[in-house]
């Protein structure tokens, strides 16, 4: 089956940490009141005996969903991980550089990152990694804000990756732009210069901390959402999951790519896109959605598409998304 979610933001809806107990005013009614009169999650009983039956009733797809999410277990068995066994770095934030291929295959540039470890981290057991990649002209000093990703790293127990872009000239002045269009580079897709900066931080972070390699996500907004579809797709052996916020795939001919690879990719995808978005169309969510379909992910796709929503990363569905993507691999 497919996985949609409606996310609607009333005025009565907690987007913090599920409450997932029996505290609505009508609890055990026998009717599913959340995104009506109660927060989400605080109608369990009700609303997880509605979800026993298939349903196509809006909201009850998006609170079935939500439900689903959360039955995951985030830390997986002993055994089921692909630890790296690095010996533990400093804690907090801190920043990198590394030295990987431009847009030339002889090149050389340096690239920065930024990392993100939560203080609770325990070595003894392997941490999944997130990347944070941003929009157009976005670098990494201000993504932490942007995605609050940094709390749920400290409530979920993973490390946090935030990209540069190369800061590189763009027809008419410098500016830090993600490579996104296979004419930028020289070489195929899977020659893509961000795609060899990504591999080579994920390299330095596995090497100093102990990391699940099996549980490596790329996550981004816009053009950096565009790099989050490719780099899942062109390079599953590294990355389990993508989660695309107001991304795209048809201007850069990337829909057709993804529909010529088809099948036999294990790679878990989260797109999210609002509909008054007056800069990336949610058209292009829309379409990357189609040809994911066409390429037979149905059960590896999970789509929020929000109404009245703009051109933001919407940080409210954060766990929804990790949730999907931890609950989907499994080794």
């Amino acid at each position: 089956m497919r996985w949609i979610c409606i996310a609607i933001l009333w005025g009565l809806v907690s987007c913090g940490a599920p409450i997932e107990q029996d505290g609505c005013v009508t609890a055990n009614d026998g009717v599913c009141d959340e995104l009506s009169v109660c927060p989400l999650g605080t109608d369990a009983t009700d609303c997880l005996l509605a979800c026993e039956a298939p349903t196509s009733q809006w909201p009850l797809v998006g609170i079935c969903a939500h439900y689903e999410a959360r039955n995951q277990v985030h830390v997986p068995e002993t055994g089921q991980t692909e630890p790296s066994d690095g010996e533990g770095g400093r804690s907090g934030t801190w920043d990198g550089t590394v030295t990987v291929r431009g847009a030339n295959a002889s090149s050389q540039v340096e690239r920065h990152y930024r990392v993100y470890v939560p203080r609770k981290l325990r070595n003894s057991q392997a941490a999944p990694v997130v990347f944070a990649l941003g929009g157009f002209t976005v670098d990494m000093y201000w993504l932490a804000e942007f995605t609050e990703l940094n709390r749920m790293a400290d409530r979920e127990g993973f490390i946090v990756v935030y990209g540069q872009p190369e800061w590189r000239y763009f027809g008419s002045d410098y500016v830090f732009a993600w490579y996104v269009y296979n004419q930028a580079w020289q070489g195929d897709w899977t020659d893509n210069p961000d795609l060899a900066y990504m591999e080579s931080v994920l390299d330095i972070v596995s090497s100093l901390y102990n990391v699940d390699l099996s549980r490596v996500f790329v996550s981004g907004h816009s053009r950096g959402a565009a790099l989050s579809v490719i780099a899942a797709v062109e390079r599953p052996d590294l990355f389990a999951g993508f989660g695309a916020h107001a991304g795209f795939g048809s201007v850069n001919d990337y829909n057709d790519r993804i529909r010529s690879i088809g099948t036999g990719l294990d790679v878990q995808g989260v797109l999210v896109h609002g509909d008054a978005d007056p800069d990336v169309n949610v058209a292009e969510s829309d379409q990357l959605e189609d040809a994911f379909l066409d390429a037979d992910w149905e059960e590896s796709l999970l789509y929020f598409r929000i109404p009245n929503a703009t051109h933001e990363w919407q940080s409210h569905l954060n766990q929804d998304m990790f949730d999907f993507w931890v609950k989907r691999v499994q080794p």
